[in-house]
């Protein structure tokens, strides 16, 4: 694989490399930790093979995207300083030039572009028409990547650019909708523009009105469409994935798709981006009326995947429940499922009360069975690794449906089977509306704590009647309920 090899492709076999807290250490065949020293030149060697190693990932193997700008730079600095720790020499005083990496690591909004993925890019391609070709498009990305000037780095972003607006035009150009347009106004202009051999009579002329009417009209009505779609505020921080990142396009300009996806999708409710919803119903398959964002997520990480790729996430496992997780397990198994490792009420992060899991499949791979965890808070210790070795348990992929999924070991499985086959669904003697829970309508508004209970009773002894206790789908655990810390107000 010519991993940890020199420019002359001799390996670094004497040395012994290892991650630790995200840290490369780097120790030689005594056990004694490598300091560069740019005056040994076994010491350079390793240097710079680290350094060059290191630039190759980043550069070919590294591709992200993030809507918030301030996260794209926190990710473009970590890779700079990773390749930094590795700097080294040229000459006495001066270093090696980092390369431009940033253009790896891009702002968007990866769930939404104007163009699909498979939108045609071959007449953007032809000779008759463009300029330019794919491969024209990666050399412009490799000379910008290790440009050497300011003036040189602008103008390859200038060419890039122009690249990129060449084939947004090509494939708008090839758009249904403006190939409809193009139509519409040529049958409009031969209808009123062809001179008439003899005069129509009354009813010919009743029926060219009316021809022309639809046809202005339906012009109209398109030409506001793509109007529309051009100016809508949604597409302003679209994302291009089609054309974006060309080392994933093949000589044609197809998209043949990543090898890895990894992310960490945004836990946003879907009433809280409304403008998006008329996007997303067309757009993607996992739509239900109620699905978080991160669902949508799941799909365009396989979409963007080629097959046999390997896909893992780490999101919320309210999924594996929620009714509009439904199409989401159904996706997910017909994909090959390959890892669940459900934290259930452990939380992972600090700074937000969440309930991951981490997910792993392969894209139109067949897989025979599934590896799953569930993380128990008791017992569950820093050494993540040897905790899911000892309590993974492998069930069968057909033992998993797109109902409810129960992540648990297989005696506990069992039992489960053995109740729904024997009891009746409590679903059965409720509503719909029932399964939903409390809503408010406001929450900050009638969901106090007990400072502010007592302070309202106090100035009010009749109000506590209408302030009730309240639990949060958190405060329930097995067996038993935390104490209660939430109080509802009742009108």
């Amino acid at each position: 694989m010519k991993i940890l090899q020199d420019r002359e492709g001799r390996r670094l076999k004497e040395y012994h490399f290892e991650v630790v807290n995200d840290e490369l250490i780097v120790t030689d065949e005594d056990g004694e930790l490598f300091e560069y020293n740019p005056a040994n030149k076994e010491s350079q060697r390793i240097q710079e093979t680290l350094f060059h190693e290191k630039q190759t990932i980043i550069e070919n193997c590294l591709f992200g995207v993030d809507l918030n700008p301030n996260s794209v730079k926190i990710c473009r600095l970590r890779l700079w300083i990773e390749l930094l720790k590795n700097a080294y020499y040229k000459s006495e005083a001066e270093l090696e030039t980092l390369p431009n990496i940033d253009i790896n690591i891009k702002c968007g909004n990866s769930l939404i572009s104007r163009f699909a993925l498979d939108a045609d890019l071959k007449q953007a391609l032809k000779k008759s028409v463009s300029k330019w070709t794919i491969d024209s498009y990666r050399m412009a990305v490799d000379t910008y990547r290790n440009a050497q000037t300011k003036e040189q780095k602008r103008e390859m972003e200038r060419l890039i650019n122009e690249i990129k607006t060449n084939f947004r035009s090509e494939i708008s150009q090839n758009d249904p909708k403006v190939r409809r347009l193009r139509a519409l106004h040529g049958e409009l202009y031969t209808l009123t523009n062809q001179g008439q051999l003899f005069e129509l009579t009354k009813k010919e002329k009743v029926d060219w009105n009316a021809k022309v009417a639809k046809l202005t009209a339906d012009t109209q009505q398109l030409e506001a469409e793509i109007e529309e779609i051009k100016s809508n505020k949604i597409f302003e921080n679209a994302f291009e994935w089609r054309f974006e990142f060309p080392e994933v396009l093949d000589d044609n300009g197809d998209f043949v798709g990543f090898d890895v996806v990894i992310g960490n999708p945004p836990y946003i409710r879907q009433e809280e981006i409304k403008e998006y919803k008329n996007f997303f119903k067309a757009g993607y398959k996992l739509h239900t009326g109620t699905t978080d964002v991160y669902v949508y997520f799941i799909e365009k990480g396989f979409a963007i995947l080629k097959d046999k790729g390997a896909f893992t996430y780490i999101m919320p496992n309210k999924f594996m429940q929620a009714g509009y997780g439904q199409p989401a397990r159904k996706f997910l198994l017909e994909n090959n499922l390959l890892e669940i490792i459900d934290f259930g009420d452990f939380q992972v992060f600090e700074e937000a009360t969440t309930y991951p899991c981490i997910l792993r499949a392969c894209k139109n791979a067949i897989a025979e069975s599934i590896s799953t965890t569930k993380i128990k808070t008791t017992g569950f210790t820093k050494k993540f690794e040897n905790y899911i070795k000892a309590n993974q348990v492998l069930i069968e992929q057909n033992s998993l449906s797109d109902e409810t999924w129960v992540i648990e070991d297989s005696q506990s499985q069992n039992l489960l089977k053995k109740l729904k086959s024997n009891c009746v669904n409590l679903g059965l003697y409720i509503n719909d509306g029932a399964k939903r829970g409390v809503l408010t309508g406001l929450t900050e508004a009638f969901l106090i704590n007990d400072e502010t209970r007592n302070h309202i009773i106090a100035s009010d002894p009749n109000s506590a009647k209408f302030i009730k206790p309240f639990l949060l789908g958190r405060d329930v655990k097995p067996y038993a309920t935390s104490e209660n810390k939430s109080w509802l107000i009742l009108i």
